[in-house]
């Protein structure tokens, strides 16, 4: 049974594996299906957007003009900078902290300590899976934006840009779950990981996108994952390869601090 913790961790997400894959890919579908409606109002959206306050259009990433009628810039405002991003971190930061935190909570984790798996290799395993799981979501994603693209037969677009800007949502994704599995296997208990998870992911992203409206200094701004992450320019711009080194370099460093502290504190049972 604790054998290959991986594959023990992947049968037990299973289900929700099957779920949230199933949901992105059909809401990735339902966008693409409904881009031909935008296109023929293009006009008047246009205008409608282009007449949004600075506040409201800070929230999706800080663009000036963002052209609506061109599919960039619809997946852009629409999913790409806000909504898919943040589907991804909340269930990042649901396993990260239930990994280790939640087994220890149900009295479980001591049974799977006694095993001669290291503590390390536990960890390691687990956030393995958990890239497993994001690695699927992001496909069945990218299968529906596909998939709807061909179904209505969107002929201005190009599936490798969106393939680039589905997996930018990598690199932020692995982040937080790194995060909260760094918290619970320092502390332990889900509720810091979960706690911490959310609020820096919602708090961070707020810093980011009004950092300028605000007058918050630009340091400051820096210290934002979501800075790096910039998903309202990925299908314009592409991947900026800096950005992906620093945001999955600081997940290898949550990791190993996850690892540190969970070899030496005590399990609670």
């Amino acid at each position: 049974m604790f054998r290959n913790i991986f594959f023990k961790t992947l049968r037990d997400m299973r289900v929700s594996l099957f779920w949230w894959t199933l949901g992105m890919g059909l809401m990735s579908l339902y966008m693409m299906t409904f881009y031909p409606t935008i296109q023929e109002s293009s006009a008047e959206l246009q205008e409608y957007v282009d007449n949004l306050p600075d506040s409201m259009m800070a929230l999706f990433g800080g663009q000036d003009t963002i052209d609506v009628s061109s599919i960039e810039g619809f997946l852009s405002m629409e999913l790409f900078s806000f909504f898919y991003p943040f589907m991804t971190v909340v269930f990042a930061v649901m396993y990260g902290a239930g990994f280790i935190g939640r087994e220890e909570e149900d009295g479980t984790l001591d049974v799977l300590l006694c095993t001669p798996i290291p503590r390390w290799r536990v960890i390691l395993d687990k956030f393995a899976a958990l890239v497993v799981f994001t690695l699927g979501v992001l496909a069945a994603t990218y299968a529906g934006l596909i998939i709807g693209g061909v179904a209505v037969g969107i002929d201005d677009w190009d599936p490798g840009i969106l393939l680039v800007g589905t997996l930018n949502m990598l690199p932020i994704t692995l982040f937080f779950g790194a995060l909260a599995l760094c918290l619970t296997g320092i502390k332990g208990g889900r509720g810091l990981g979960l706690g911490v998870g959310f609020g820096f992911a919602a708090g961070s992203y707020l810093i980011f996108s009004l950092g300028e409206l605000a007058d918050i200094p630009r340091w400051l701004q820096q210290l934002s994952p979501w800075y790096y992450y910039r998903g309202i320019d990925v299908l314009y711009d592409g991947m900026q390869a800096g950005n992906v080194a620093l945001l999955l370099g600081l997940t290898a460093v949550l990791v190993a601090l996850g690892i540190w502290g969970f070899e030496r504190r005590d399990v609670g049972v």
